[in-house]
């Protein structure tokens, strides 16, 4: 991965097609930057500060109006510790693609696979276990895979080995 850690990144985190909703994120210091000439707030906050938000919205993507949820979470408070926005709505694939298209238009671009959770790793959100453990929910085929990286991601793997490290060091 060659990508600079300080731009802002933008992808569908959602399922396949199908799902009846569908997630886009953006992440990085001009998040809200790259939403705020298609998507109106209804409720929006007195100001992005230092508390994470919710407002209900309408995106003008593709020629139309669509309802959809807007989640922001600043610096310190999001997955990867930057500024970031969720835009929840309807599961079309091509939908969703074209608001990735349209943050992108605005400044953002496309997240390489793993990047977001990348950033939650170099923050210290997440132990390697843990970033491990998030590929392999992504990538889980069955059900004993999704439950064993599901437990590594609780701490089924992290745990153990934290209580072996302070062990030897009271040695």
């Amino acid at each position: 991965m060659s990508a600079a850690l300080d731009d802002t990144i933008v992808a569908i985190v959602s399922g396949g097609n199908g799902a009846l909703r569908g997630v886009v994120r953006i992440s990085g210091e001009s998040a809200y930057d790259c939403v705020r000439t298609w998507i109106e707030l209804h409720d929006p906050p007195a100001a992005f500060g230092s508390a994470a938000a919710l407002s209900a919205a309408t995106a003008s993507i593709a020629g139309l109006r669509l309802a959809c949820d807007l989640y922001y979470w600043p610096n310190q408070r999001s997955y990867t510790r930057q500024p970031s926005i969720e835009i929840h709505t309807i599961g079309s694939r091509p939908l969703l693609e074209e608001m990735v298209a349209a943050a992108c238009r605005n400044g953002a671009r496309m997240a390489e696979p793993g990047e977001f959770t990348l950033r939650a790793f170099l923050a210290g959100r997440l132990d390697l276990t843990q970033a491990e453990a998030v590929l392999g929910v992504i990538d889980a085929e069955g059900d004993a895979r999704l439950k064993q990286s599901l437990a590594q991601l609780a701490g089924g793997l992290s745990t153990p080995l934290a209580d072996a490290r302070t062990k030897l060091l009271e040695l």
